[in-house]
């Protein structure tokens, strides 16, 4: 089993010109990261990282940080079997965990780079709505976990939305549509999962929760 977890570096106040790579506040990258750092890091060896690898050794983990530019996940990975993305999204509190149940067919906003876009991910989609492929696990995984309650996390799951149009969305948008593609490789199931600032700066009890859902969602 290889699984492939993401989170997004920053994406404000990132100087002129904008260092795409930075991670300090954005709490999916650091997760990942650990200490904050300005460049692309060399190894990922934060919290999460160590946690996942001890709970679940017989996974082959990967991991990786991408900047806040627009289709950074145009080139889906093929040779993994599940991708887990994660990204900021809870802003109202510390101790919930939202994860994605499709995605919107909308793009819009200003990315880290300042490109402004405002359109359809796929022009040629039949509805604004991507769901998860027909006879896939994702939405009785979904299920299974909506409502539970992870190291202290309250897990709950988000349908599809036009509000959620950034960055998160259209990373969720192409993971699924690679899994729900005609030879979708070796690739079978993507998430996308969003978490909370840590409270307190706590990202060990904060990768507690996030390694509970993400090795749920691994979990053959």
């Amino acid at each position: 089993m290889r699984v492939l977890v993401t989170g997004f570096n920053d994406w404000k106040e990132l100087g002129e010109p904008p260092n795409i790579w930075r991670c300090r506040d954005n709490p999916s990258c650091r997760l990942l990261v650990g200490r904050p750092t300005s460049a692309a890091p060399d190894e990922l060896a934060g919290p999460l990282v160590e946690r996942l690898r001890a709970v679940a050794p017989e996974i082959e983990w990967q991991f990786a940080t991408l900047p806040v530019t627009w289709a950074v996940f145009a080139e889906v990975p093929d040779d993994v079997d599940v991708i887990i993305n994660i990204g900021l999204g809870v802003y109202d509190r510390f101790d919930l965990l939202q994860l994605e149940s499709g995605a919107y067919n909308l793009r819009k906003g200003t990315d880290a780079a300042g490109l402004e876009l405002g359109a359809p991910i796929d022009p040629a989609a039949a509805g604004p709505v991507l769901a998860p492929p027909e006879g896939s696990p994702i939405p009785r995984r979904l299920d299974a976990l909506a409502g539970r309650d992870i190291a202290g996390y309250e897990v709950v799951v988000a349908e599809a939305r036009e509000a959620n149009s950034y960055l998160c969305n259209e990373t969720h948008y192409r993971a699924l549509s690679a899994v729900g593609a005609p030879t979708p490789g070796r690739l079978r199931e993507a998430y996308f999962l969003h978490i909370p600032h840590a409270e307190d700066g706590d990202y060990e009890a904060l990768a507690a929760g996030v390694a509970g859902v993400v090795v749920a969602l691994a979990s053959p």
